[in-house]
Formats: C-alpha cells, sequence, structure tokens
C-alpha cells in the first residue's frame, strides 16, 4: 500500500501524529428511526508532512455529510463568549484595529466571534461551510 500523499505539497505522509482510530462524526446525532442502523464510523489518523508541517487526515468524511445539518452552535457557551470578547478587546488594541480595518473569521460558526469585532465598527466576512449556522450569523449581520 502506497503511502498518503500531502495535500499541499504532494510528499508522502509518513509520520502519524494521532491515530484515534475510528470515530462517529461529532455532533451526528441519529434520529429514532436510525437506533437500530449501526452508527458511520470514520478513520481519525492525523499525519504531519515532513516537508511542509501540515497535519491533516488521509480520509475525509464528504462536506456534505459534515455540515448538512450541524448541530452545534458556538455562542450557546457563555464561558467561550466572554473568552472570544477579551479576545477581541486584545486583539483591537495589539493591532489597532478599527474601521479601516477587516476580521475575516474561518469556520465562524454562528458569527460567536466576529461579533464583536463588528460591535467596535471593524467590517468582519465569516466563512462557514454548514447553511444552517451561517445564516444565523448572517441574521446577525
Amino acid at each position: 500500500m502506497n503511502a498518503p500523499s500531502c495535500r499541499f505539497c504532494l510528499a508522502p505522509l509518513t509520520h502519524t501524529f494521532i491515530n484515534l482510530g475510528l470515530s462517529p462524526i461529532s455532533n451526528a446525532y441519529p434520529k429514532p428511526e436510525q437506533l437500530s442502523q449501526p452508527e458511520a464510523m470514520h478513520p481519525l489518523h492525523a499525519y504531519v508532512c515532513a516537508q511542509c508541517f501540515l497535519v491533516q487526515i488521509e480520509e475525509f468524511t464528504p462536506p456534505e455529510v459534515l455540515f448538512s445539518d450541524y448541530t452545534y452552535f458556538s455562542s450557546y457557551s457563555e464561558s467561550w463568549l466572554a473568552h472570544c470578547q477579551a479576545y477581541s478587546v486584545e486583539m483591537i488594541a495589539r493591532y489597532g484595529l478599527g474601521p479601516q480595518s477587516q476580521v475575516i473569521v474561518v469556520a465562524s460558526n454562528d458569527g460567536y466571534l466576529f461579533q464583536y469585532f463588528a460591535q467596535a465598527d471593524i467590517p468582519v466576512l465569516g466563512i462557514e461551510p454548514a447553511a444552517n449556522v451561517a445564516a444565523v450569523a448572517q441574521a446577525r449581520g
């Protein structure tokens, strides 16, 4: 069997970062009619590329499976929101961010982080693959 290749530099992936074996998709809650069926398991074996140091998994679940009905909303955690608010205050001060800046949040979920930058009149752009969660962020502006 050939070693998998790095998604970035195409070097062979030969160094395991961590191998957690087979795992179910996080936050994938079976519906009552699915309870008698086996849960789908996916390999969670992360490699680190010896050339470019990108950590990645060899096999992956299609995005439409992961993000079609995403159930985790970051804003449900009050302690996480408090951390994000403190972080935004620190970043605004450290980097002198203002209306001339732009904050881009990858995996922005429901806008949990960028809401604090937007409140400071800093333009924001959230990138979120889960349509249902992104809709909540868009409704927040």
